[in-house]
């Protein structure tokens, strides 16, 4: 049975994450209305800093230039991060921002056609 709530978009853009005092850069691999799955790009030293329910900020730009951040919570996190493969992190939105609503909207129209 499927859990997420709304259907996931592919999407690559480049992201960054802050938690604590710490910045993290990575990129969106996919979107959904309420949340996002995100690949951990910068070397992680501290595992704690992704963790589940952790409270983290996520500041981006959208395909118009405008930019984006948001309150974010982690909700997953992969398995075995290795070289090969990034930490790749699932992120639930607390409030999406209207900016991310309306790149999810045109996404959505284009995905569909």
């Amino acid at each position: 049975m499927e859990k997420r709530h709304s259907r996931r978009i592919p999407v690559r853009l480049e992201a960054f994450i802050l938690t604590g005092d710490k910045t993290y850069m990575g990129s969106i691999e996919n979107v959904s209305e309420d949340g996002f799955e995100y690949q951990v790009q910068s070397s992680i030293k501290a595992p704690e800093d992704f963790h589940f329910d952790k409270s983290v900020e996520i500041y981006f730009q959208i395909p118009s230039g405008e930019a984006v951040n948001m309150s974010c919570t982690v909700k997953w996190l992969s398995k075995r991060p290795s070289v090969d493969r990034p930490l790749t992190i699932g992120i639930k939105i607390s409030e999406p921002s209207p900016k991310f609503k309306s790149l999810i909207q045109a996404l959505d129209i284009v995905s569909v056609n």
